[in-house]
């Protein structure tokens, strides 16, 4: 009875929240404040808790008073909750996840928490505190987080927005891919418009509703809530960007004078000719000022990175040596800055000359060639941290562009359009492509991200991949 009353009442606060039109999963600023207000509610009810019922295992009730006589340290519960919550992943993907897949890492989280509030109130000297308080609290403020969870997740579902796909091309087909694979994602397609496929001809399981001047009408018609524009091909504007990033040194930038749409889409780096807008549409991102901070910042923080990791290394480097007695390290050539390649540095994690046997190989989700002790190093990301190395020697940065080999590069660069854009900067260990994409993201897919990061990144950008990292690393995302 407790449970169905429990399912109830979530679906009546978040069916309420879908009438509103408030969709929590969408605003991760909602979501953290009613962590913090779900903690601060869950302590006080302790107390309360423990003033009126009777505890097993102990004397008496604690008197209602106690609460005004006992230092509180609000501030402690309030950072440790959602940074917590944060670094055991209870924060990505809401929507997409199961409710009890938030169970362990949320009771896990609030656990800790207790512990490190145990630890603070004891070494401060606050030894009035009842002790008994920290159990109740962490059952209740498990439960409300995942009750919470389990609200954002029944308003989002109930938020089906209807989405209309303009375009037929491959990036089309596999959007659609994915929408139909994750209902949860709270899209349905209503259909597709394309100019180049037939009207009424099915692409997987929608239909082509017309081309693209009957879009208003369509729109109309489906009572369309969002229109996702998707290239059917590569335009004259992809061509000329690729073929002038193909120049060797070249740092010309590149301005539109901007229709109606170019300025909904443009960024905020603009500038005008008289009384003519112009928008930025490749600019340099290797400002020597920039560029002189960025190092600072790779220095910096690099040097902080290093001397945590170093007892790692050395455990490491043993345990490889211990192994099977080949080499530490892996040293491989990768494409730096401006197409330059340079001398890549890592832990080793296959046997020594595998790729002899096989060639060079895109490294995937689950590479038969890794060695027991490899595989173990590459779920952790602890191979790829030796390469603070090449940030030290100038080669790599903290942030950027994944550098990739020279085999591949000569092919993606044929393939792809704009891919030598990713060139312009450092590479980096860690980059957007890598907190927001997938492992095995098709490279195309990457290439989007790695743009979107080289024009647009900025100290608070590369501070947040960083943070981000740190997340995917613990919870052993990926390979």
């Amino acid at each position: 009875m407790a449970i169905r009353a429990l399912g109830n009442s979530t679906a009546l606060v978040a069916g309420r929240l879908a009438r509103a039109g408030i969709d929590p999963s969408r605003h991760l600023l909602l979501v953290v404040l009613g962590d913090c207000a779900i903690g601060l509610a869950a302590y006080l009810v302790a107390f309360s808790l423990r003033s009126i019922l009777p505890i097993p295992y102990t004397n008496e009730l604690m008197p209602s008073e106690r609460l005004l006589q006992v230092k509180h340290y609000l501030w402690l519960l309030f950072g440790l909750q959602p940074t917590l919550l944060f670094f055991l992943d209870c924060y990505h993907e809401i929507r997409v996840k199961r409710i009890r897949e938030f169970i362990l890492p949320v009771a896990s989280a609030t656990g800790i928490q207790v512990l490190i509030l145990v630890a603070v109130y004891f070494f401060t000297g606050n030894l009035t505190f009842p002790r008994t308080i920290f159990p109740i609290y962490w059952v209740l403020n498990s439960a409300a987080i995942v009750g919470w969870r389990s609200v954002i997740k029944h308003s989002a579902h109930s938020d089906q927005r209807r989405a209309l796909i303009v375009g037929g091309g491959p990036l089309a087909e596999h959007l659609m891919a994915e929408l139909t694979r994750g209902p949860e994602i709270g899209l349905k397609v209503v259909g597709i418009v394309s100019d180049h496929l037939e009207k009424g001809r099915f692409v997987g399981p929608y239909e082509v509703l017309g081309g693209r001047e009957e879009i208003p009408n369509l729109m109309h018609l489906h009572q369309v809530d969002e229109v996702i524009l998707t290239p059917e091909e590569a335009s004259w504007k992809d061509r000329l960007i690729d073929s002038i990033s193909k120049l060797e040194g070249s740092q010309a930038r590149i301005s539109i004078v901007p229709s109606l749409y170019e300025i909904l889409i443009g960024r905020i780096q603009h500038f005008n000719i008289r009384d003519i807008p112009l928008i930025e549409v490749v600019r340099n991102p290797t400002d020597p000022v920039s560029a002189f901070f960025r190092r600072l910042r790779d220095i910096f923080f690099g040097t902080i990175l290093a001397i945590l990791l170093l007892p790692l290394w050395i455990v490491v480097a043993l345990a490889i040596k211990l192994s099977d007695g080949g080499p530490i390290v892996y040293v491989q050539t990768r494409v730096g800055r401006w197409g330059k390649p340079f001398r890549l540095v890592k832990f080793r994690t296959m046997p020594v000359n595998i790729e002899d046997k096989t060639g060079p190989v895109l490294a995937k989700a689950d590479d038969p060639r890794l060695s027991p002790l490899g595989r173990f190093l590459r779920r952790y990301r602890i191979d790829e941290s030796l390469q603070l190395i090449n940030v030290f020697k100038g080669d790599m940065s903290l942030v950027g562009p994944r550098p990739d080999r020279p085999e591949f590069v000569a092919k993606f660069a044929q393939e792809i359009h704009g891919y030598n854009e990713r060139h312009k900067v450092k590479p980096g260990i860690t980059g957007l492509a890598q907190i927001r994409g997938h492992y095995h993201s098709d490279p195309t897919i990457k290439l989007k991200y790695d743009l979107a990061y080289i024009h647009n990144s900025s100290f608070l950008l590369d501070l947040v991949i960083l943070v981000e990292t740190v997340r995917i690393v613990f919870r052993r995302q990926g390979v």
